[in-house]
C-alpha cells in the first residue's frame, strides 16, 4: 500500500478537527442556554427624587432549536470524522507493518509519529536523534516507498 505525503498530513489535520470538535461540543455541555434580565431600579438626580427603573437584559441568542439542530449535526459530523480518522489509521498501520522496504526503526517512528502520535522531539528522545532526523527520516520513508501516487486514488481506496 502506497500512502502520500497529503495522506499523512491529512490525517493529522483529522485528528486537530476532531480535537476542536470535542472542545466545542464540551463548550456547548458546560454553557447552557439561557437568557437573563432584571429591573434597575433608582430615581431621578433633581429634587423631587422620583422613581424610576430600567429593563436590563442579555444579548439575542440563538433559538433552543437552533442550538439543538445545530449540537445534533455537529455530534453527527464527529462522529463521521472519527470513524474516517480510524480507517486511516487502520491504512497507516497496514503501511507500516505490511511494508517490507520499511527497517525496524522506519516502522518504530512511523508508529510513534501516527498511531501513538508522539512529537517529533519525544521520538528523537526516545531514539537518541534530534527532531530533525527524525523528519529526514520520515521524508525518506516516503520517498523511499514512492509517495508520488494521487491524493484521490488513496480516498477511493477507503471506500
Amino acid at each position: 500500500m502506497i500512502l502520500t505525503r497529503e495522506f499523512f498530513a491529512n490525517y493529522k489535520y483529522l485528528g486537530s478537527m476532531i480535537k476542536s470538535m470535542e472542545r466545542r461540543l464540551r463548550y456547548f455541555e458546560n454553557h447552557p442556554l439561557v437568557s437573563e434580565h432584571g429591573v434597575v431600579n433608582g430615581s431621578m438626580k433633581m429634587f423631587p427624587y422620583a422613581a424610576c427603573h430600567f429593563v436590563v437584559s442579555g444579548a439575542s441568542v440563538k433559538s433552543k432549536e437552533e442550538r439543538e439542530t445545530m449540537i445534533r449535526q455537529l455530534m453527527v459530523d464527529l462522529e463521521g470524522n472519527r470513524i474516517l480518522y480510524e480507517d486511516m489509521k487502520l491504512d497507516i498501520e497496514r503501511f507500516i507493518f505490511d511494508n517490507p522496504g520499511l527497517t525496524l526503526e522506519e516502522q518504530t517512528i512511523f508508529r510513534l509519529k501516527y498511531i501513538e502520535n508522539w512529537s517529533l522531539e519525544k521520538i528523537g528522545y526516545e531514539l537518541g536523534y534530534d527532531k530533525s532526523v527524525i523528519s529526514r527520516k520520515i521524508d525518506a520513508v516516503l520517498d523511499k516507498t514512492g509517495n508520488n501516487s494521487n491524493l484521490g486514488e488513496i480516498f477511493s481506496m477507503l471506500g
